[in-house]
């Protein structure tokens, strides 16, 4: 009875253990279940061989004796003539808050020998390729390009590792929220190059002695010690190398990131910019007031040829022109008559010439408020993305968000500042012409009546 029971017993903690560890391989990432070398939170993805499920692309013999330490198996061997080295099948997640199967940090050591680029290019998933990292071509590179035909892009960390040199890199902070599916050994130059020692962790503090990782664009190498079996780093971050480095941006990149709204804001610039050459030319002295009419007119009236004034006119047509020649085509009508009709005539056209500069002041006042409509129209895209990730994107995916949004307001500002200041200028170069024609008609009139009529009473006298 006894014995029955516990043969019972048995076979359901059996079947108890199977189900457990059932569940655990279909619910655990490949990542996390192949970690081949390993401490906790840290995953292999090359020291002596290829995780489980990782393949090379083409060749496959990529892979030789020595490396890193004197106690090394192998390494990634790569020359330039097979550059580049592509191992795929991987499926890793690459977090801020790492959970079960994902990472952050990635350390590796890496050499060129010969030739002076090198480069190591992660190949990510197509929903994670839109991140920052795309920037980059989510690729690491060291040394300067010797030409521009094999020249690398990339982040770059500094010169050309001459000898075996560690690196630690946070993998999430340079690229963003990646799924890692690939990587891609690159020897672009002469001579050849090797990799080796390749983690994926959680944390820092999962990686043997490792350094804190440099907040700058520009890593700091720390050359491998040859008696060292381990990976072994010191401890050589400075902040004076932050603090040189500047932040660089891509304004064209930004500017395609605006968005829709960008587009109007490009129609209302094209709008200024030919209103502005257009009125810069028609607003010209020689459209509102020539001075050879000036001189003419004066000849002719000094000389009391008034065909000869008239003829002037035509051959200088102008704002000044058409008064002076309705004065001089209705001189009998009395000097009250003319004087009103011919100042008339001259505010007209000099109203003619506000009006048609008004579109820039409007221009001015509309293309910042666009620019805002577009901030906060990214500003709620921010936050629902936000509000869709939560904390797994961090603060990158809020603040490249809102930098993106932030370059509609800008780019309003950049049209409407030019606009406006164009405006009052060639509002100002009116407003002096159109004192200029007062002048001039008053002194024509002046010429004509009360001059003529002092003559007369002299004469007579």
């Amino acid at each position: 009875m006894n014995y029955t029971k516990m043969k019972s017993g048995l076979k359901k903690g059996i079947v108890g253990v199977c189900i457990l560890g059932a569940t655990l391989l279909f619910t655990t990432p490949l990542s996390a279940q192949t970690n081949g070398k390993s401490g906790k939170g840290l995953y292999e993805l090359f020291s002596t061989k290829l995780p489980d499920g990782a393949q090379w692309v083409k060749d496959n013999k990529y892979v030789r004796k020595g490396g890193y330490s004197k106690k090394a198996e192998n390494y990634i061997y790569v020359g330039a003539a097979k550059s580049p080295a592509e191992m795929t099948g991987l499926s890793i997640p690459i977090r801020e808050n790492p959970g079960l199967g994902e990472y952050r940090y990635i350390t590796f050591a890496w050499v060129k020998w010969g030739g002076e680029q090198i480069g190591m290019k992660f190949h990510v998933s197509e929903k994670s390729a839109s991140q920052k990292g795309k920037k980059y071509d989510f690729t690491y590179i060291a040394g300067e390009p010797k030409d521009l035909i094999n020249q690398l892009k990339g982040l770059d960390l500094g010169d050309k590792p001459g000898h075996w040199m560690v690196m630690t890199r946070d993998l999430w902070k340079d690229f963003g929220n990646i799924t890692l599916t690939g990587i891609s050994f690159i020897c672009p130059e002469k001579r050849d190059a090797g990799f080796d020692e390749i983690f994926l962790a959680k944390t820092q503090d999962d990686i043997k002695n490792a350094p804190k990782v440099l907040p700058s664009e520009v890593a700091t190498v720390v050359p491998a010690v040859e008696e060292d079996d381990e990976l072994m780093y010191d401890e050589a971050a400075s902040d004076s190398i932050a603090a040189d480095q500047g932040v660089q941006i891509d304004w064209g990149a930004q500017i395609k990131a605006g968005g829709t709204m960008m587009y109007p804001l490009y129609l209302l610039g094209l709008i200024a910019l030919v209103i502005a050459i257009q009125r810069l030319i028609t607003s010209r002295q020689g459209r509102l007031a020539p001075k050879p009419l000036c001189k003419s007119v004066n000849e002719c009236l000094a000389n009391g040829d008034l065909k000869g004034a008239l003829a002037a006119c035509d051959k200088y047509p102008s704002t000044l022109a058409n008064s002076l020649r309705f004065i001089f085509e209705h001189v009998k009508a009395g000097r009250e008559a003319v004087s009103q009709t011919a100042g008339d005539m001259a505010a007209r056209d000099i109203r003619t010439h506000l009006a048609r500069i008004y579109p820039l002041s409007v221009i001015a006042s509309l293309a910042p408020l666009i620019g805002l409509l577009g901030t906060v129209v990214g500003m709620i895209e921010a936050f629902g993305l936000v509000a869709l990730y939560g904390d797994e994107g961090g603060a990158s995916i809020l603040s490249d968000s809102i930098s993106k949004a932030l370059i509609t307001t800008a780019a309003g500002l950049i049209i409407a500042a030019p606009a406006i200041a164009l405006y009052f200028i060639i509002k100002n170069r009116i407003m002096r012409m159109a004192s200029l024609v007062e002048v001039k008609v008053e002194e024509v009139i002046t010429k004509l009546y009360l001059d003529n009529k002092e003559e007369k009473n002299e004469t007579e006298l």
